[in-house]
Formats: structure tokens, sequence, C-alpha cells
């Protein structure tokens, strides 16, 4: 017995460690109630709050090892499956090509924009710039809902559909640069390796959904909200250990789950969604006390920086809008509010802390860029959509959406509408 103990890790502070989940918890709910108050981005407060109070000693994450990546990991799953019972799954069929498109080609675009500006402009290693650009090349799922605010309409279709439909290519991208940057010998299995990553995750994805819907249309109405969460963790963690995308996994099962009649599903939903929620608060307040403000001022961000993001940012995401959807049925303006909405969040904030940890060259410059570039795309997506929204045209597109889902109902029943 006393072999054991001496062989025992140094205990850590778990009193420490919890005083600061609640503190942070508490930190979410008074900036939820400031963005509700003053209509500021919640995220945004979220990520400034970080950093005010990781600066005043009040946060330390250095002190709470390796929590940060297993509440990132987690983040990742649970905004994905959450964000899956959101959509609006026969207005998701009829924009599949462009939301498709977007989420894979468009995706691809904009990590080479990205890349090519920010390596340019901001003189960084061409590597260093490559990630970058695959960090920030898609939109987030909750920085999307947090800027939509569950209104509907067509192009909100297809912005929330598409950050859920891009998340796993803006996670698969990053890791695979980060193996040649730690593993550069066996750069050469990163083609097989991505289309193992799809294949298995897809797979994973599509049998977890039908063991997940056995289950919680069997379960006779009890305990539903757990059975989903372990669906969520199961699959990831299933496609995780066979070498594919988790993420995708968790993408996949969520959207077939949804498109399933299951009793209670609103209910689930709802649960999923105040999970997102607090993984929210944790994801993008450890953005935030990655840097302190005496940090901050340290690396000295400069007007040039923060106009080279912008130009990243905006330039890539309008080039790939409108070079994908040149042949749609949107009109001009949507293309470009789809253009201009394009919101960084989970997915990078999650990711970019990963260089510090490998100790790749300039990783504190990616995650300072990230960190503006989340704050930026969120502030600009915000003041797109409200100066562009539009409540006349949300009915109208109301009442399409429904005249098309009576149609299409009738069709498939075999009557002459």
């Amino acid at each position: 017995m006393f072999l054991l103990l001496q062989l025992q890790p140094v205990p850590i502070d778990v009193l420490g460690i919890l005083t600061q989940v609640a503190f942070t918890l508490v930190l979410g709910i008074v900036m939820f109630a400031i963005a509700k108050k003053t209509k500021f981005p919640f995220v945004v407060l979220l990520i400034l709050a970080g950093t005010l109070f990781v600066s005043t000693g009040f946060l330390n994450v250095k002190s709470l090892g390796t929590l940060p990546e297993v509440i990132r990991v987690l983040a990742l799953i649970i905004i994905v499956f959450s964000a899956g019972f959101r959509l609006n799954l026969g207005a998701v069929k009829r924009e599949s090509r462009d939301i498709l498109n977007l989420a894979t080609v468009g995706v691809l675009i904009s990590a080479i924009i990205i890349m090519a500006v920010t390596f340019y402009l901001l003189s960084i290693p061409l590597l260093t710039a490559a990630f970058l650009g695959a960090l920030l090349s898609g939109t987030d799922p909750a920085a999307i809902i947090s800027v939509l605010k569950k209104k509907a309409g067509r192009v909100q279709t297809l912005l929330a559909s598409e950050a859920i439909f891009n998340a796993p290519l803006t996670v698969i991208l990053p890791l695979l640069l980060l193996d040649y940057f730690t593993k550069p010998e066996l750069a050469w299995m990163g083609i097989p390796t991505f289309f193992a990553l799809i294949i298995v995750g897809g797979t994973v994805g599509v049998l977890g959904a039908l063991g997940g819907q056995w289950l919680l249309k069997y379960s006779k109405r009890e305990h539903q909200e757990v059975m989903g969460l372990m669906v969520a963790i199961a699959v990831y963690v299933v496609a995780e250990n066979f070498f594919g995308s988790g993420i995708l996994a968790v993408a996949v099962a969520s959207i077939l789950i949804t498109a399933k009649d299951i009793p209670k599903k609103e209910w689930l939903g709802e649960f999923n969604s105040e999970l997102a929620f607090i993984f929210t608060i944790f994801v993008f307040v450890l953005l935030g006390m990655q840097f302190s403000i005496q940090e901050l001022i340290a690396l000295s961000i400069t007007r040039f920086e923060v106009i080279a993001i912008l130009v990243a940012l905006l330039v890539a995401r309008l080039f790939a809008v409108m070079l994908i959807m040149y042949k749609s049925d949107f009109s001009f303006r949507d293309r470009i509010r789809m253009g201009l909405i394009a919101p960084k969040g989970v997915a990078a904030a999650a990711l970019a802390p990963l260089l510090i940890i490998s100790a790749v060259p300039d990783a504190l410059t990616v995650v300072k860029i990230t960190y503006i570039a989340i704050i930026l795309s969120i502030l600009i997506s915000i003041v797109v959509f409200q100066m562009t929204a539009d409540d006349k045209e949300t009915m109208k597109e109301k009442v399409g959406e429904k005249s098309a889902d009576r149609k299409q109902k009738i069709l498939s029943e075999g009557a002459v509408p």
C-alpha cells in the first residue's frame, strides 16, 4: 500500500479547478445577460471576458492541466450534434447542391486564399499560413446560430446547414497539417489519411445513427437526453479509434437522427442546445484566456495586421461564394450577404492552441490572428445580418418554403398536385 501511494502522481488542485469552472459558468451567464441587454455579440463578450479575467488572476489556463483540451473536443461534439436538430431537412434538400459545394469546394478555396494573403501580407511561414487558412476556412455552427437568432429564410437555412456540413473539413484539414508539422517524414500519408477519415467517419456516423434511432425509439421515452449524448460521444470515439473523422461521424449521426420521427425529439434537441450553450461558454472563454492584456500588448497587434486579416477573410469568403453560386437562383444581394456572414468559432478556437502544445514555430502568431479573426468575423456577420434583414422578405420565404413542403409531400404520396 505504501508503495502504491509513492507511485501516485502529485495531487492536482481539484478545488482550484472547480473554482475556475464555477467562475467561468457564472461569467458566461453574466455575459449572456449583458449581450441580451446591449445587443453586443455574446461570443465576443466571452472572449474579451476570458482575456480580462486571466489578466487579473481570477482565471489561469495553465493550472487547468489537460482539462481545456477535453472541453474543446467535447464542445465540438456537442455543438455539431446540437446544430443538427435545428435543421429544416426539407429546406436542406432543396438547397443541398449549394450547401455541399460551399461546405467542400468553398472551404478549400477560402483556405487557399487566406493562406496566400496572410503569407504575403503578414510574412509568416508558408506551412503556418496553410494551417491558418485551413483553420479559418469554414463557418461555425454556434456562431451562426448566435448571429441568425433562429430566424427563418432561405439564406439563413443555407448558412446554418453549411456550417454543420463544413465543420468536419475545417477540423480534418488543420489536423492533417498539424501531423505534417510534428511528423514531416509521414507527409506522404496525408492523402490516404484524408480519405480514410472521410470514409470511416461517414460509415460510423450512419451506423451510429441507425443504432441511435433504435435506442431512442424503444427507450419508452425514458432518459432519451442521456442516450442522445451517449450516441454523440460514442460515434466520435469509435470513429477516432478506427482512424476516422469523429466530427464527421457526429454530424452524419445528428442529421440522420433528426430525419427520423422520434417521440420527444424536441426535448432531445432542447437538451442538446443547453449543453451546447454551456460548452460555448467554456471554449470561447478559454480562447480569451490564451492571452492576458499584457501579453496582447507585448504581441503588439498592429493596425496593418487587423486590416490584413480583415481583407483575407472578406476576399476569401466573397470569392468562394460568388464563384460557387454564380448559377444559383439566389439574388446578387443574397449572395453578397452569404459572402459577408461567415463567423468563425469553436473549431478555430479549439484547434489553434494545439500549435502551442506542439511547439510549432510562430504558434503564438497563429493563435493571435485566430483571436482577432473570430472577433472580426462575428462582428461583421452581425452587422451585415442586421443591416440586410428584411422581415417582409423572410415572410415570403416562409410561405414559399411551406408551399414547397406541401408539394413535395403530395408528390411523395403519389398524388397529383
